[in-house]
Protein backbone atom coordinates (compact mmCIF):
# COMPACT_ATOMS: atom_id res chain seq x y z
CA UNK A 1 0.00 0.00 0.00
CA UNK A 2 1.38 3.37 -1.03
CA UNK A 3 1.54 6.56 0.91
CA UNK A 4 -1.54 7.91 -1.01
CA UNK A 5 -3.33 5.07 -0.33
CA UNK A 6 -2.67 4.87 3.17
CA UNK A 7 -3.50 8.14 3.62
CA UNK A 8 -6.41 8.08 2.21
CA UNK A 9 -7.43 5.17 4.37
CA UNK A 10 -6.77 7.31 7.25
CA UNK A 11 -9.13 10.16 6.27
CA UNK A 12 -11.82 7.59 6.27
CA UNK A 13 -10.98 6.69 10.09
CA UNK A 14 -14.02 6.22 12.26
CA UNK A 15 -14.33 8.85 14.72
CA UNK A 16 -14.76 6.57 17.40
CA UNK A 17 -11.20 5.82 17.11
CA UNK A 18 -9.83 9.21 17.17
CA UNK A 19 -11.86 9.38 20.70
CA UNK A 20 -10.51 6.50 21.78
CA UNK A 21 -6.82 7.41 20.89
CA UNK A 22 -7.52 10.21 22.63
CA UNK A 23 -8.62 8.63 25.96
CA UNK A 24 -5.20 6.48 26.09
CA UNK A 25 -2.94 9.01 25.71
CA UNK A 26 -4.96 11.24 28.51
CA UNK A 27 -5.39 8.39 31.08
CA UNK A 28 -1.93 6.85 30.32
CA UNK A 29 -0.22 9.39 32.16
CA UNK A 30 -2.11 8.47 35.69
CA UNK A 31 -1.63 4.72 34.96
CA UNK A 32 2.07 4.85 34.30
CA UNK A 33 3.39 8.92 34.95
CA UNK A 34 5.42 10.11 32.23
CA UNK A 35 8.02 12.16 33.48
CA UNK A 36 7.35 15.87 32.04
CA UNK A 37 8.59 18.99 33.70
CA UNK A 38 7.29 22.70 32.83
CA UNK A 39 9.39 25.27 32.77
CA UNK A 40 8.43 27.86 36.01
CA UNK A 41 7.21 30.78 34.23
CA UNK A 42 8.10 34.96 34.98
CA UNK A 43 4.62 34.58 37.23
CA UNK A 44 5.02 31.51 39.07
CA UNK A 45 8.81 32.43 39.81
CA UNK A 46 6.91 36.36 41.04
CA UNK A 47 4.57 34.24 42.92
CA UNK A 48 6.92 32.13 44.47
CA UNK A 49 9.44 35.17 45.61
CA UNK A 50 6.45 36.84 47.18
CA UNK A 51 5.40 34.04 49.16
CA UNK A 52 8.90 33.44 50.13
CA UNK A 53 8.71 37.04 51.23
CA UNK A 54 5.78 36.68 53.56
CA UNK A 55 6.83 33.56 55.15
CA UNK A 56 10.16 34.92 56.04
CA UNK A 57 8.15 38.01 57.68
CA UNK A 58 6.74 35.04 60.26
CA UNK A 59 3.53 36.04 60.69
CA UNK A 60 0.60 34.03 60.04
CA UNK A 61 -1.31 33.72 56.60
CA UNK A 62 -4.49 34.00 55.78
CA UNK A 63 -5.78 31.86 53.26
CA UNK A 64 -8.78 31.92 51.21
CA UNK A 65 -10.34 29.51 49.19
CA UNK A 66 -13.26 30.15 47.02
CA UNK A 67 -13.43 26.85 44.49
CA UNK A 68 -16.38 24.25 44.23
CA UNK A 69 -16.69 20.44 42.71
CA UNK A 70 -17.05 21.90 39.00
CA UNK A 71 -13.18 23.27 39.35
CA UNK A 72 -11.60 20.97 41.85
CA UNK A 73 -9.16 18.82 38.88
CA UNK A 74 -7.51 22.39 38.18
CA UNK A 75 -7.59 24.32 41.37
CA UNK A 76 -6.84 21.23 43.80
CA UNK A 77 -3.67 21.00 42.88
CA UNK A 78 -2.93 24.39 42.88
CA UNK A 79 -4.28 24.77 46.90
CA UNK A 80 -1.96 21.92 48.14
CA UNK A 81 1.21 22.62 46.16
CA UNK A 82 1.27 25.92 48.20
CA UNK A 83 0.05 24.38 51.32
CA UNK A 84 2.78 22.02 50.95
CA UNK A 85 5.36 25.13 50.71
CA UNK A 86 3.42 27.20 53.24
CA UNK A 87 3.71 24.28 55.85
CA UNK A 88 6.53 23.02 55.26
CA UNK A 89 8.38 26.26 56.16
CA UNK A 90 6.45 25.97 59.26
CA UNK A 91 4.05 28.74 59.11
CA UNK A 92 1.47 29.41 60.34
CA UNK A 93 -2.04 29.76 58.47
CA UNK A 94 -6.23 30.65 58.83
CA UNK A 95 -7.97 29.68 56.82
CA UNK A 96 -11.12 30.88 55.69
CA UNK A 97 -13.81 30.66 52.80
CA UNK A 98 -16.64 32.57 51.56
CA UNK A 99 -17.99 29.96 49.19
CA UNK A 100 -20.30 27.18 51.34
CA UNK A 101 -19.28 24.32 48.80
CA UNK A 102 -15.91 24.64 49.90
CA UNK A 103 -16.06 24.17 53.58
CA UNK A 104 -16.02 20.27 53.04
CA UNK A 105 -13.07 19.70 50.73
CA UNK A 106 -11.31 22.38 52.63
CA UNK A 107 -11.58 20.04 55.52
CA UNK A 108 -10.23 16.88 53.78
CA UNK A 109 -7.05 18.93 52.63
CA UNK A 110 -6.61 20.20 56.00
CA UNK A 111 -6.52 16.36 57.63
CA UNK A 112 -4.12 15.35 55.01
CA UNK A 113 -1.69 18.67 55.46
CA UNK A 114 -2.03 17.59 59.49
CA UNK A 115 -1.16 14.19 58.59
CA UNK A 116 1.49 14.87 56.11
CA UNK A 117 3.23 17.54 58.06
CA UNK A 118 2.46 16.86 61.39
CA UNK A 119 0.56 20.00 61.88
CA UNK A 120 -1.75 20.42 64.64
CA UNK A 121 -5.01 22.44 64.39
CA UNK A 122 -5.01 25.23 66.75
CA UNK A 123 -1.85 26.30 66.54
CA UNK A 124 -0.30 25.45 63.45
CA UNK A 125 -3.12 25.91 61.06
CA UNK A 126 -6.91 27.31 61.57
CA UNK A 127 -10.41 26.66 59.61
CA UNK A 128 -12.67 30.23 60.86
CA UNK A 129 -15.58 29.06 58.57
CA UNK A 130 -17.66 30.25 55.84
CA UNK A 131 -19.00 34.18 55.71
CA UNK A 132 -21.51 35.23 53.61
CA UNK A 133 -21.21 38.79 53.16
CA UNK A 134 -17.64 39.07 51.74
CA UNK A 135 -17.36 42.63 50.83
CA UNK A 136 -18.34 43.24 54.44
CA UNK A 137 -16.12 40.54 56.10
CA UNK A 138 -13.20 41.33 53.32
CA UNK A 139 -12.80 45.37 54.83
CA UNK A 140 -14.02 44.77 58.51
CA UNK A 141 -11.11 41.96 58.61
CA UNK A 142 -8.68 44.66 58.09
CA UNK A 143 -9.17 46.14 61.89
CA UNK A 144 -11.24 43.56 63.45
CA UNK A 145 -11.39 39.99 62.88
CA UNK A 146 -13.13 39.31 65.65
CA UNK A 147 -16.26 41.14 65.14
CA UNK A 148 -16.93 38.46 61.98
CA UNK A 149 -15.96 35.78 62.96
CA UNK A 150 -16.89 35.04 66.38
CA UNK A 151 -15.49 31.27 66.69
CA UNK A 152 -13.81 28.80 64.29
CA UNK A 153 -15.00 26.03 62.20
CA UNK A 154 -15.31 23.68 65.04
CA UNK A 155 -17.01 26.13 67.42
CA UNK A 156 -13.91 27.41 69.89
CA UNK A 157 -13.45 30.72 70.38
CA UNK A 158 -11.24 32.70 68.98
CA UNK A 159 -9.67 33.52 72.17
CA UNK A 160 -8.92 30.22 73.23
CA UNK A 161 -7.02 29.27 70.34
CA UNK A 162 -3.38 29.81 70.69
CA UNK A 163 -2.89 30.87 66.49
CA UNK A 164 -5.35 33.18 67.16
CA UNK A 165 -3.75 35.36 69.78
CA UNK A 166 -1.55 37.53 68.21
CA UNK A 167 -4.33 37.49 64.85
CA UNK A 168 -6.46 40.50 65.45
CA UNK A 169 -7.07 42.10 62.38
CA UNK A 170 -5.57 41.81 58.46
CA UNK A 171 -2.34 43.24 59.48
CA UNK A 172 -1.16 40.94 61.81
CA UNK A 173 -0.48 38.03 59.07
CA UNK A 174 1.76 38.60 56.02
CA UNK A 175 -0.37 38.18 53.53
CA UNK A 176 -3.28 37.07 52.11
CA UNK A 177 -3.68 33.85 49.74
CA UNK A 178 -6.96 33.67 47.75
CA UNK A 179 -7.27 30.52 45.87
CA UNK A 180 -10.59 30.62 43.50
CA UNK A 181 -12.59 30.01 40.62
CA UNK A 182 -14.61 32.90 40.58
CA UNK A 183 -13.96 36.82 41.09
CA UNK A 184 -13.60 37.03 44.72
CA UNK A 185 -9.63 37.97 44.02
CA UNK A 186 -10.98 41.13 42.83
CA UNK A 187 -13.06 41.80 45.55
CA UNK A 188 -9.89 41.15 47.96
CA UNK A 189 -8.35 44.01 45.84
CA UNK A 190 -11.33 46.57 46.20
CA UNK A 191 -12.04 45.67 50.04
CA UNK A 192 -8.51 44.58 51.76
CA UNK A 193 -5.64 45.94 49.44
CA UNK A 194 -6.74 49.66 48.97
CA UNK A 195 -8.10 50.06 51.95
CA UNK A 196 -5.67 48.26 54.21
CA UNK A 197 -2.59 48.12 52.02
CA UNK A 198 -2.31 44.13 52.74
CA UNK A 199 -0.38 41.99 50.64
CA UNK A 200 -2.37 39.56 48.11
CA UNK A 201 -1.39 36.29 46.16
CA UNK A 202 -3.96 35.05 43.76
CA UNK A 203 -4.67 31.07 42.70
CA UNK A 204 -7.02 31.29 40.06
CA UNK A 205 -8.39 28.96 37.02
CA UNK A 206 -6.43 29.42 33.66
CA UNK A 207 -9.72 30.89 32.16
CA UNK A 208 -9.82 33.80 35.22
CA UNK A 209 -6.21 33.96 35.51
CA UNK A 210 -6.09 36.62 32.09
CA UNK A 211 -8.58 38.94 34.47
CA UNK A 212 -6.04 39.37 37.09
CA UNK A 213 -3.16 40.46 34.75
CA UNK A 214 -3.61 44.29 35.20
CA UNK A 215 -3.95 44.13 38.97
CA UNK A 216 -0.51 42.15 38.91
CA UNK A 217 0.98 44.46 36.55
CA UNK A 218 -0.04 47.41 38.93
CA UNK A 219 0.91 45.60 42.04
CA UNK A 220 -2.06 45.06 43.45
CA UNK A 221 -1.79 41.36 43.28
CA UNK A 222 1.89 40.47 44.65
CA UNK A 223 1.74 36.75 42.62
CA UNK A 224 -0.55 35.06 40.15
CA UNK A 225 -0.73 31.35 39.57
CA UNK A 226 -2.88 30.46 36.46
CA UNK A 227 -4.34 27.39 36.27
CA UNK A 228 -3.03 23.64 36.05
CA UNK A 229 -0.04 24.72 33.46
CA UNK A 230 1.05 26.95 36.56
CA UNK A 231 0.29 24.54 39.77
CA UNK A 232 2.36 21.96 37.21
CA UNK A 233 4.98 24.48 37.46
CA UNK A 234 4.79 24.86 41.24
CA UNK A 235 4.68 21.51 41.45
CA UNK A 236 7.99 21.17 39.38
CA UNK A 237 9.69 23.92 41.90
CA UNK A 238 8.59 21.96 45.06
CA UNK A 239 10.37 18.50 43.99
CA UNK A 240 13.71 20.79 43.06
CA UNK A 241 13.25 22.03 46.85
CA UNK A 242 13.35 18.46 48.52
CA UNK A 243 9.17 19.23 49.70
CA UNK A 244 8.17 16.68 47.59
CA UNK A 245 9.36 13.81 47.01
CA UNK A 246 7.09 12.67 43.71
CA UNK A 247 4.59 14.58 41.00
CA UNK A 248 1.26 15.42 41.84
CA UNK A 249 -1.57 15.64 39.86
CA UNK A 250 -0.98 19.10 38.12
CA UNK A 251 2.72 17.59 36.53
CA UNK A 252 0.77 14.06 35.52
CA UNK A 253 -2.62 16.18 33.68
CA UNK A 254 0.23 18.19 32.33
CA UNK A 255 1.38 14.96 30.06
CA UNK A 256 -2.35 14.20 30.05
CA UNK A 257 -3.07 17.25 28.24
CA UNK A 258 0.57 17.68 26.02
CA UNK A 259 -0.05 14.15 24.79
CA UNK A 260 -3.83 14.46 23.91
CA UNK A 261 -2.47 17.45 21.99
CA UNK A 262 -0.06 15.61 20.02
CA UNK A 263 -2.67 13.01 19.20
CA UNK A 264 -5.27 15.87 17.59
CA UNK A 265 -2.28 17.43 15.88
CA UNK A 266 -1.60 14.36 14.81
CA UNK A 267 -4.88 13.22 13.32
CA UNK A 268 -5.06 17.19 11.97
CA UNK A 269 -1.68 16.88 9.81
CA UNK A 270 -2.55 13.34 8.19
CA UNK A 271 -6.31 14.54 8.06
CA UNK A 272 -5.13 17.90 5.70
CA UNK A 273 -2.63 16.01 3.85
CA UNK A 274 -5.05 13.28 2.47
CA UNK A 275 -7.04 16.15 1.72
CA UNK A 276 -4.77 17.67 -0.17
CA UNK A 277 -3.02 14.94 -1.87
CA UNK A 278 -7.13 13.74 -2.60
CA UNK A 279 -7.55 16.94 -4.66
CA UNK A 280 -4.37 17.04 -6.48
CA UNK A 281 -5.34 13.20 -7.95
CA UNK A 282 -8.68 13.84 -8.69
CA UNK A 283 -7.83 17.27 -10.57
CA UNK A 284 -4.55 15.39 -12.15
CA UNK A 285 -7.50 13.14 -13.20
CA UNK A 286 -9.78 15.84 -14.72
CA UNK A 287 -7.01 16.91 -17.03
CA UNK A 288 -6.23 14.00 -18.68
Amino acid sequence: MDARALLGRLSRLDRRAVFAAVAVVVVLPFLSPVEMRAEPSRETLAFDAALERAIGEGKPLLVGVDFGPQTVAEMEPLLLAVLDRVFAARCKVVFITFMTEASSPLRRYLERMEERHGLEYGVDYVFLGYASAYAYTMYGMGTNIGAYFHSDDRGTKLAELPIMRGVKSLKDVSAVIDVASNSMPRFWVQYAVAPHGIDLLVGATAVNATDYYPYLQTGQIRGLLGGGRAAAEYEGILLERGIRKEPGDATRGLGSQSLALAVILAFIVIGNAAYFLGRAGRAKGATR
